[in-house]
Formats: C-alpha cells, sequence, structure tokens
C-alpha cells in the first residue's frame, strides 16, 4: 500500500503531527497520500534512517485504522 485514501490521509495527519514534529506544512502538502515520500520526509527532516521512518509511518497507519475500527 503504497497511495494511501483520503479519509485514511486525513486520519493521519494528526498523529503525523504530533509524532513528528519537524515536518512542515510544505512537506506534507508534497507528500500527500504518498506512503513513500512521507517516509523519504521523515527520514530528512528527522535524520533518521529509512527503516525508522518507515516503521514510524507503518506504525501510525496501525494505530489510525485500529482507532477506527474501536
Amino acid at each position: 500500500m503504497n497511495v494511501l485514501t483520503e479519509p485514511q490521509w486525513n486520519a493521519l495527519l494528526p498523529r503525523l503531527r504530533v509524532a513528528c514534529p519537524r515536518l512542515t506544512a510544505a512537506d506534507l502538502e508534497e507528500a500527500k497520500c504518498r506512503v513513500d515520500l512521507l517516509t523519504a520526509k521523515i527520514q530528512n527532516r528527522h535524520w533518521c534512517s529509512r527503516t525508522l521512518a518507515q516503521r514510524t509511518v507503518l506504525k501510525l497507519l496501525d494505530d489510525t485504522q485500529a482507532t477506527a475500527k474501536a
């Protein structure tokens, strides 16, 4: 799953802003709905490995989906 739907993206944004405060509004707009670009933006802004950035995105997605199901 490399592209998120609009509802998934909108549900992810609040958690993303808390977990990754260094992301700018421009970063979020450029990465909109794209997991690969979002991973790259997190890696760049937070100076972390690609693996850690990808795990962060996937964990936030899992948390978001778990909350939606509850």
